[in-house]
């Protein structure tokens, strides 16, 4: 089972989602989540210093933050597909991740909002 909701570096309204598949050991697939790198300082500078390509960091980022997520980035073309594969061998520095996170100088644990996961899937899937 899997689900799936808008999940980015710049839209993180899922992150207790994320939090909840992790527990429950369902996979959640990021919606949009290469969307508006251009204008994310953050990674713009992180591409430079990796010599990779922010939508590269993103797709790192994304596998950095759980074992559950499983982006799943479009591509039309040969090349982006072998650039989309090359960002699982970039390994990302612990105080980037927290920049990355929006916690400068914060280490990868506490990096990101306060995690507040619902106790079951269920739960989540109820009319709000």
């Amino acid at each position: 089972m899997s689900i799936q909701n808008r999940y980015n570096v710049d839209d993180r309204r899922s992150e207790p989602l994320v939090d909840l598949c992790e527990q429950e050991q369902l996979v959640f697939l990021p919606w949009a989540p290469i969307q508006d790198l251009h204008s994310n300082r953050v990674v713009q500078e992180l591409a430079r210093r990796y010599d990779a390509t922010p939508r590269q960091i993103v797709l790192t980022w994304l596998l950095a933050r759980s074992p559950s997520i499983l982006p799943i980035p479009g591509t039309a073309s040969v090349s982006h597909l072998e650039e989309n594969i090359a960002a699982a061998a970039i390994k990302l520095a612990p105080a980037d991740i927290a920049a990355l996170n929006g916690h400068v100088g914060a280490s990868v644990a506490t990096a990101g909002p306060p995690r507040q996961a619902p106790s079951t899937v269920a739960s989540w899937l109820r009319p709000r």
